[in-house]
């Protein structure tokens, strides 16, 4: 019996695996937010937990914020739910997200506002977090294009090979691919009311500049979001 345990233990942790990484964001060199992001994988399925909060400086001066964003995925990082636990000072949401890649479908429900809404996505609709691990799986020499949910708005990411370049960050000098990401609208359909951190970044009128270590991991060691008036980065910890 004893034995057994044991061996039911071991398959348990034998069968997952894990990366959890985290990254400051700056605004004007200002450290405005820190963000952690884990998957956990468990056979043929993901689990991406996204945990994002404002620094205590922001916190002093405007709208301070804590969420978490918990999408499961398959192999190809195609979501089937997502989670999203928004606390903001103006805005909350708690909501699950159905995907349906059967009808090509998806049902969103807030439980703070009982809001319900059906819409329709493509083939390889992904959210902003499944979509960037998704990312990290492609040769990022070549160009590509996918597309993401926006807030029940469906936009397409076109990822540009732009340059090799060696980078110095918090955990040693790397060799990257950087890559820059553009949005278009699929269609005119308004998004709903969202979060300060994902759906607001896919914009048509501002690009996303990522440097991926030249690894098998690929890791997005940094990050600009190309933006008026000053631009905002993230940095690996």
């Amino acid at each position: 019996m004893k034995n057994s345990i044991f061996l039911v233990i071991f398959l348990l942790f034998n069968s997952l695996s894990a990366e959890k990484l985290m990254f400051n964001i700056e605004y004007l060199n200002l450290n405005i937010a820190t963000v952690e992001m884990e998957i956990t994988e468990a056979e043929d399925k993901k689990i991406i937990k996204i945990v994002a909060e404002s620094s205590r400086f922001i916190n002093m001066f405007t709208n301070n914020f804590r969420n978490t964003y918990t999408t499961q995925v398959d192999s190809l990082f195609l979501p089937s739910v997502v989670r999203k636990d928004i606390s903001q000072k103006n805005f909350q949401e708690n909501a699950i997200i159905n995907y349906n890649f059967d009808a090509l479908t998806a049902e969103y429900f807030n439980d703070l506002t009982n809001k319900t809404k059906i819409y329709t996505i493509l083939e390889n609709t992904r959210d902003f977090f499944s979509a960037l691990y998704y990312i990290r799986t492609l040769d990022l020499t070549e160009n590509h294009e996918l597309s993401i949910d926006v807030a029940g708005k469906m936009m397409v990411i076109s990822i540009n090979f732009v340059a090799n370049e060696s980078i110095r960050t918090t955990i040693g000098r790397k060799n990257t691919n950087k890559v820059e990401l553009s949005f278009k609208e699929y269609d005119n359909k308004a998004k709903m009311r969202s979060d300060i951190l994902t759906n607001n970044i896919a914009s048509k009128d501002n690009n996303l500049i990522f440097w991926f270590t030249n690894d098998e991991k690929q890791i997005p060691v940094k990050a600009v979001y190309v933006a008026k008036p000053f631009n905002v980065s993230w940095f690996v910890r």
